[in-house]
């Protein structure tokens, strides 16, 4: 890939972005106006909806990577990233919406459950897995790291198809089941839970990883995993403050690599 086409991939993606976290926003507000029960849990905070926009960091760190060094696989992690925040805020309130109002707008259970039970695992696995684990310059630290990134991968489509296919009625949408849940198979619903606790030990190696370069790296390298931490914990704060346990597993976890400051 030209680097040229790169950059126009990188910033059409970002801006697709944008205009996801765009469609949130009217659909949040047409969601605000279908006076949701809040026995349903559905997050329509003013709170929550702003603090989509952090997420809104990743598309346009990632285009900034991407546009210039196309070949580091950091750039388009978080591009894909961006991409999947956006889209789960995007389809999640456009599930609540069309669940409170029937017949609003077409298919509103199917396409909710993609943020609620497709899409979230693979959000918080790649950037929790491969984006730490391959930071900064995109490669393993080494051949020996090579398992645990096909065991992500493993756990993550596991666990994405566990929760995806798991029969039971949804969150944030009134008790509505799910529809891609195998109703004849309810063990499917159990399958996930001995896959969950990996997905920690997944997040926290990688982390291992980080200090580990942090410890034997100078100069340029030593400053970009110091602002990694920093992110880190910025967005800690962010779902701390907000509740949403799912992503704070991330960033609890890599919170830790800011003690390698001290060392």
């Amino acid at each position: 890939m030209s680097a040229l086409t790169a950059s126009w991939l990188a910033w059409s993606l970002a801006g697709l972005c944008v205009d996801m976290y765009v469609a949130s926003v009217a659909l949040y507000i047409l969601s605000r106006s279908a006076h949701v029960p809040n026995s349903w849990g559905a997050d329509l905070s003013v709170a929550g909806l702003l603090g989509g926009t952090l997420f809104l960091a990743f598309p346009v760190v990632g285009a900034l990577i991407a546009s210039r060094r196309p070949h580091n696989p950091i750039g388009w992690i978080c591009l894909a990233d961006g991409l999947l925040w956006m889209l789960i805020a995007m389809t999640d309130y456009y599930g609540v919406y069309g669940v409170a109002k029937p017949g609003s707008v077409p298919f509103p259970v199917a396409i909710g459950t993609l943020g609620n039970q497709w899409l979230w695992v693979p959000t918080v696995g790649l950037l929790g897995t491969y984006l730490i684990l391959l930071f900064p310059n995109g490669r393993l630290p080494s051949r020996r790291w090579r398992p645990l990134a096909w065991f992500s991968g493993a756990v993550i489509v596991l666990f994405s198809v566990a929760e995806g296919l798991a029969p039971g009625p949804l969150e944030n949408q009134g008790g509505v089941r799910n529809p891609f849940g195998l109703e004849g198979h309810p063990w499917i619903a159990y399958a996930g839970y001995p896959v969950l606790p990996l997905l920690p030990v997944c997040i926290l190696a990688p982390v291992v990883s980080l200090v580990l370069r942090y410890r034997r790296s100078r100069g340029e390298e030593r400053e970009q995993i110091k602002w990694l931490a920093f992110a880190a914990r910025t967005f800690s704060v962010r779902c701390n403050s907000s509740g949403t346990l799912r992503i704070r597993i991330i960033f609890d976890t890599l919170n830790r690599v800011t003690h390698v400051r001290s060392m």
